[in-house]
């Protein structure tokens, strides 16, 4: 097949292909649904802040 002498490889070809193809295809479907909406956008703000406060209270608001 295609000058390919063993099933194996051309097997091995073949599913990179594939894999090749399907992955592009649900990059493509997938595209920009990753966004967080404005209720979790505000959740992590309200733990980043309680966080820092935290650290500052457990440092003596020393960074390091």
């Amino acid at each position: 097949m295609f000058g390919i002498p063993d099933f194996s490889v051309a097997a091995a070809f073949l599913l990179i292909i594939l894999t090749t193809v399907i992955s592009t295809v649900y990059g493509i479907i997938m595209w920009n649904r990753g966004d967080a909406s404005d209720e979790e956008i505000q959740t992590e703000r309200k733990w980043m802040k309680e966080e820092i406060e935290l650290e500052e209270t457990v440092d003596g608001g020393v960074v390091s």
